[in-house]
C-alpha cells in the first residue's frame, strides 16, 4: 500500500471519501491543538484500496488557537459522535483510529452506548503528562496559554502543523475529562490496539499501564519503534495503515455474504 504524504492546498481541511461501497467505515480522529493533516495521507491509502473514510476537523482545530480556546472536551466528543452515527447509518461497521487526544476520544467513544465495532489507537492520552496539570483548574483563569505541544516527530520532512500555543481552557476540560475516562475504561467491550512509539515526549508511560490494568480485556499492542508521538507522520506510518486496513478488510470479509450465500 502506498501513502502519499503530498499536503493538500488546505492541510488542515476535513477528508471524507465515501460511497466506495465498503460494508465498514474508519472514523479517524486528530489530536489535540492538531488537524486532520496527521491522518489524511494513511486515510487516503484506505480509500485507494476502497475502503470508506472519514477524517472530521474537530471544533476549534485547524484554524487558530484563539477558537480553540472557545472550545471543550465535550464539543469534540460530541462532534466524534455525530461523525460516528453518520458512518453507522450506511455501514455494518465502523472502525475508529485516534491519535493522541483523538485516541482518548476513540477510547470515550468505545466506552458509551452505540460504540464502534473496533479502535486503534495510536499514543492515547489518558493523562496530561505535564507538572502543571493539577493546577489547570486554577491556571486556566490567570494563563491563556502554554507553550505547543505538537511537533513530536522523528521524520525530519513530515509536519503536523499544531498550534504554536496550547490554550489552557480547553486542556483544562481535556484534563477533567480524563480521569472520568480512565474509570469508564471498565466498560469497553470492543476489540482495542494500542499502538506505541518507543519515544514520545508527549505522553508518558503510564497510559499504557492505565489500558492494560482499566480494559476489561486486554489490549492488542503494537510496538512503533522508529516513530515519536505523531507516529501516523513518521517512519512508522505504514505499519499503522497496513493495521488499520487489516481490520477494515477482515471486518468487511465477516460482515459480507460469501460466495456460497451462506
Amino acid at each position: 500500500m502506498e501513502i502519499d504524504f503530498t499536503l493538500r492546498p488546505d492541510p488542515a481541511a476535513a477528508y471524507r471519501s465515501l460511497g466506495a461501497g465498503s460494508s465498514v467505515a474508519v472514523l479517524f480522529l486528530h489530536g489535540l491543538t492538531g488537524s486532520p493533516v496527521v491522518w489524511v495521507p494513511i486515510a487516503r491509502a484506505l480509500a485507494a484500496e476502497g475502503i470508506d473514510v472519514s477524517v472530521p476537523q474537530l471544533p476549534g482545530h485547524g484554524t487558530s488557537w484563539q477558537e480553540m480556546g472557545l472550545t471543550a472536551w465535550s464539543d469534540w466528543l460530541g462532534d466524534a459522535h455525530t461523525e460516528l452515527g453518520r458512518l453507522r447509518a450506511d455501514h455494518d461497521r465502523v472502525i475508529v483510529a485516534g491519535l493522541s487526544m483523538g485516541g482518548s476520544l476513540a477510547l470515550a467513544l468505545a466506552a458509551a452506548e452505540g460504540a464502534p465495532d473496533e479502535i486503534i489507537v495510536v499514543n492515547p492520552a489518558l493523562y496530561v503528562d505535564s507538572p502543571f496539570a493539577p493546577l489547570l483548574p486554577v491556571l486556566r483563569h490567570v494563563v491563556r496559554t502554554i507553550p505547543s505541544i505538537g511537533g513530536d516527530i522523528a521524520h525530519p520532512d513530515r509536519d503536523e502543523y499544531a498550534y504554536e500555543r496550547t490554550p489552557v481552557a480547553p486542556l483544562s476540560t481535556f484534563h477533567r475529562a480524563l480521569r472520568i475516562l480512565r474509570e469508564d475504561l471498565w466498560k469497553i467491550d470492543c476489540p482495542v490496539t494500542a499502538m506505541i512509539s518507543g519515544e514520545d515526549n508527549v505522553v508518558g508511560p503510564r497510559t499504557l499501564r492505565a489500558l492494560r490494568s482499566g480494559l476489561p480485556r486486554p489490549p492488542h499492542i503494537v510496538a512503533l519503534r522508529r516513530s515519536r508521538h505523531v507516529a501516523t507522520l513518521d517512519f512508522d506510518a505504514h505499519t499503522i495503515a497496513e493495521a488499520v486496513l487489516a481490520k477494515a478488510r477482515t471486518e468487511a470479509v465477516e460482515s459480507s455474504p460469501s460466495e456460497t450465500g451462506e
